[in-house]
Order: structure tokens, then C-alpha cells, then sequence
């Protein structure tokens, strides 16, 4: 757990050597040197996944977020460190009431007892970056407060110098860089706390006509970047498990039909009002929004997945955003491994929490990298299925089906681009750059370069060759230059029957011709 002390906060410098403590006690001081602790003894790698998860859990709830961040990317870890990870839990203590009050009070302006007619100390949820709590506004309009927790930015700017010690030291063995991952993550956190996004995810759901989720309101004069006030049920009571199955439906299908998500779906964050009333996600924030073009890409792939269509999965990746080698024949054998495994007529009898291990972990043997944001919808439709307590990946891929129709709807295609050449920005830049191009002729700046991949071997080569033969022809003119002068030099000093000029010449030009032949050496081009 955490440690909690009174008195000034721990400074990230404090915080950064606090880290390589912890991690030296659980076998990873090898990464830290003696920069901040003795060498710990080496440890046994067969246990690394244990070791991360505990020292996770010891360093707190930021960490516990980062284990399962981690946990997310079986396309780049090994299954047994990713399975450690994903049982990474630390329950985040509430903040102290007078710290959540000096907060509250510094973003909104004014005092509590001006702002609210009641406000519930005890928060209703707690998570590592934000915690909500239950209040009512003046008019008797029950609301909830969702504040960003403090000690997460401290954190993070320890985290950033520990990476990038871990890069510099390990970097070729490691299976990721530890720099992009920590920032991948730390941008991950930033979006996560990022209450004004909340409100526009919040406002974009009460858009949406076929949603099967009540999106509460947001009272905007309550609101800010680091504190958010949603309108709240007026008699809230916890989901009976059936209706948790309802919301899990409504999750996957939001996720892949619309691209928005939510990455921690705890239980209180929905409830209905009266006995039978709507189900309300109450707490829309921590929620994620995928691009259009993305959000296509992923729906392709489960709908070549559910085809068994290999060629199908191998060309939507990259328009997932997804990283694919160009030798790909690898992954292509160990999808067509894993389809074989979760295709056929039984598909729908697999969870989604299958068919997404078994699928990353083909993508990682197969050298392929999903991007991060996908790997997080990923996860968020594991929990989503976890919610409900059923298999969902029928619901999963009727709504792949529905965005893949949608984006090929001629309408839909027109006027997108009728949007996107509406808008300004799209030609506004191109007089510039073309006044810019035309300034680099005039000046002779303009510099062309062609790359051929199956040019290099034959320049190397050519070289080679060329090499070889200049070498041979200073042999053969020493051999001819030689005979030469012992043919047909009769006079002057002689030297062992030759003339004493032509031995020098001889001599030098042997010099020379080892010199040659050893520059060509070194350069590797022999």
C-alpha cells in the first residue's frame, strides 16, 4: 500500500529514489546501478511478472494503473507477465475532507456551504485519478462531483527520469521502450483527469438516440478542468445483475459502434432510478473517444476475424493505426493458427476475453503492435463483458458489422467529404507551401532523393568488384614492372644482379600496393 505521511508532500526527486528502493528490494536494482541504490542480487526472471506486481502495488495507486496499462499490451509482453499484471489491485484511499474541500472551493470560487446544500464527505466512488461525490445543488437538484485526485502528477514526472535510466540501461533487451511507454501512459492519465472532456464525452452521449444509457447533464457553472458536476437520478439504488447485462450490451456496443469508451468501469458508476427505471451511467468520465477512420479499422478486423479471412485481419491493422511488418508471413501463419482455434460455427461460444489473448498474442509472435488506444478499447470491452457476466462477442460483432456498413454508405462518404472541404484549414495552408516550393527552385535548394531497397546490395557489389579489380591491375603492373627492369636495366649500381632504381621503384610500389589492399580490408569491401 501507499505510505502516507503528514507534512509537505514527497517531492518528485524524493519520489524517483523511493521507486529504485522498492524496485531493488523485488530483484530490479540492475536496471538503477548505483545511481540511487546498491546492485541487488540477481533475481530469478522466470518470476519477473510477480515482481512488478508487487513492487506496483507497494509504490500505490498510480502504479497499480500503470500494471494495468501494461497489461493491456500482450501484443508486446509475454503472457505470464501480462496474466501477473492484470491481478495488479490497490484500493486508492478517499483524499482527506479538507483537502477535497480546499479543492473543490479553489476550482469552483466560493465556499461549500455557498456552492451546495449538502455535500457527501465520503465519496461515492475512488479510483487512482478521480474520485465522485454525491451533493445536491441549490433547488434541491441532486448532482454529482467528480474531482481529480492529487499526488498523480508527482508521480508521473518521477516516472519520466526512472524510464528513461531503464531505456538507456536495458533498452535492447527489454520487449518495449520504457520512455514511450511511460509517456504513452502519462498521456493516457492527463486525457483521464481531464474533467472538461468528461463534459464534452457527457454532452456527446446525450446526443446519441439508441444509446440504452441516461447520460446525465452537466451543470457548467460547476465545472471546470479539475472538477465536473453531473446532474444525478433523484432516487439512485444499485443494478440487479440483469440489468448489468443491459449495460454491457449498451458498453460494447457504444465502444464499436460509436469508438467511445470507458476505461474503468466500476459499479458506481451506474444506477437506475426507482425499481424499473432507465439505467443511468451516472459517471461518464475517464471515457475515451476513438478516430472515425480508426474505429473502422478495428471494426474490419473482427469482421474479417469473424469471417476467418486472414488477408482481411493483415490489411485493416495498419488502418487501425496498428504497426505490421513487412515480412508478414509469420503473422499470417499464426493467425491463421488462431482462427482455426476461435473460428468456425462455434465462434460465439468463445468470450471476448479469448478471442482478444488469443488474437494479441498471435500479433506479438507475428511482430505486429496494436496501437495504444486500440489496446485500451480492447481492454475496456474485456470489462464491459465482465460486467454483464456473458459471452458479448456476438453483440461485439453486430456492431463491427454496423460501423463497417456506415462508413460505406455512399451518403455517409459524401458527406464527410463535403465536411472536410468545408472547412477552411483544408486550403488555407497550400498557397504557402506551394510559395515555399517555388522560392526552393528558384534558389536551387530543391534537393531529390530516390532510395531503391534492392539497390544496395548490387551498389555493394559493384564496389566489391571494382575493389578487386583495381587491386589486380597494380599486381600485374608490379609483376610486368619487375620483369621489366630485371630484363632489360644493364647498367648503373647494381644490387644483387638488379639496378638499384628499379628495386626502389619495385620496393615503393609493393608499399604502396599493401597499403591498397589493406584500406580495401578495413572498409570490409574484399
Amino acid at each position: 500500500m501507499e505510505r502516507v505521511t503528514g507534512g509537505l508532500p514527497e517531492s518528485p526527486g524524493r519520489r524517483a529514489a523511493r521507486i529504485a528502493r522498492v524496485g531493488a528490494r523485488y530483484g530490479f536494482g540492475f536496471a538503477f546501478g548505483n545511481r540511487f541504490v546498491p546492485r541487488s542480487r540477481k533475481a530469478d526472471p522466470r518470476k519477473v511478472g510477480t515482481r512488478l506486481r508487487l513492487s506496483f502495488e507497494e509504490l500505490g495507486p498510480t502504479f497499480a494503473e500503470l500494471g494495468r496499462f501494461l497489461s493491456s499490451r500482450r501484443d508486446l509482453l509475454p503472457p505470464d507477465v501480462v496474466t501477473e499484471l492484470e491481478q495488479t489491485t490497490v484500493a486508492a484511499k478517499p483524499l482527506p475532507s479538507a483537502e477535497t474541500r480546499a479543492l473543490v472551493e479553489r476550482e469552483l470560487g466560493n465556499t461549500l456551504e455557498r456552492l451546495f446544500l449538502a455535500f457527501e464527505e465520503m465519496p461515492l466512488r475512488v479510483g487512482p485519478f478521480t474520485q465522485a461525490h454525491q451533493a445536491v445543488l441549490p433547488g434541491e437538484r441532486p448532482a454529482l462531483v467528480v474531482v481529480t485526485r492529487t499526488g498523480v502528477r508527482r508521480d508521473l514526472l518521477a516516472l519520466r527520469p526512472m524510464a528513461d535510466l531503464t531505456r538507456r540501461r536495458l533498452g535492447d533487451r527489454l520487449p518495449l521502450d520504457p520512455s514511450a511507454t511511460v509517456a504513452e501512459f502519462a498521456a493516457l492519465a492527463a486525457h483521464r483527469r481531464d474533467m472538461f472532456f468528461a463534459a464534452q464525452t457527457a454532452r456527446r452521449l446525450r446526443e446519441m438516440g439508441d444509446l440504452r444509457l441516461r447520460a446525465p447533464d452537466v451543470y457548467r457553472g460547476y465545472s471546470t478542468g479539475r472538477c465536473v458536476t453531473f446532474e444525478a437520478p433523484a432516487d439512485p439504488a444499485p443494478l440487479e445483475a440483469e440489468r448489468y447485462r443491459e449495460a454491457s450490451v449498451a458498453l460494447v456496443r457504444l465502444a464499436l459502434a460509436e469508438g467511445v469508451f470507458l476505461t474503468d468501469l466500476a459499479p458506481e458508476r451506474f444506477a437506475t432510478e426507482g425499481s424499473l427505471g432507465e439505467i443511468w451511467l451516472i459517471d461518464p468520465t475517464e471515457a475515451f473517444t476513438l478516430d472515425p477512420e480508426r474505429m473502422r479499422g478495428v471494426a474490419e478486423v473482427l469482421a474479417a476475424a469473424r469471417r476467418g479471412d486472414v488477408d482481411g485481419i493483415v490489411r485493416s491493422l495498419p488502418l487501425a493505426g496498428s504497426f505490421v511488418a513487412p515480412d508478414d508471413a509469420v503473422l499470417r501463419r499464426e493467425l491463421r493458427e488462431t482462427l482455426g482455434s476461435l473460428g468456425g460455427p462455434l465462434w460465439r461460444e468463445h468470450s471476448l476475453r479469448e478471442a482478444r489473448e488469443a488474437g494479441l498474442e498471435a500479433l506479438r509472435k507475428g511482430g505486429a503492435r496494436l496501437h495504444v488506444e486500440v489496446s485500451q478499447m480492447a481492454r475496456s470491452l474485456v470489462e464491459a463483458e465482465g460486467l454483464g457476466g456473458q459471452t458479448e462477442i456476438a453483440a461485439a460483432a453486430e456492431a463491427a458489422e454496423v460501423t463497417i456498413s456506415r462508413h460505406r454508405d455512399p451518403i455517409y462518404v459524401a458527406a464527410r467529404a463535403a465536411r472536410g472541404l468545408a472547412q477552411p484549414d483544408t486550403f488555407s495552408d497550400y498557397p504557402r507551401q506551394i510559395h515555399a516550393l517555388l522560392d526552393a527552385f528558384k534558389d536551387g535548394e530543391v534537393e531529390v532523393r530516390f532510395r531503391h531497397a534492392g539497390l544496395d546490395e548490387l551498389i555493394s557489389k559493384v564496389d566489391i568488384l571494382a575493389n578487386r579489380l583495381v587491386f589486380g591491375l597494380v599486381i600485374a603492373a608490379l609483376i610486368l614492372g619487375s620483369s621489366m627492369l630485371g630484363i632489360f636495366v644493364k647498367g648503373g649500381v647494381q644490387l644483387i644482379g638488379l639496378s638499384v632504381f628499379g628495386l626502389i621503384g619495385f620496393v615503393f610500389a609493393a608499399i604502396l600496393g599493401f597499403l591498397l589492399l589493406f584500406a580495401i580490408i578495413r572498409s570490409g569491401r574484399l
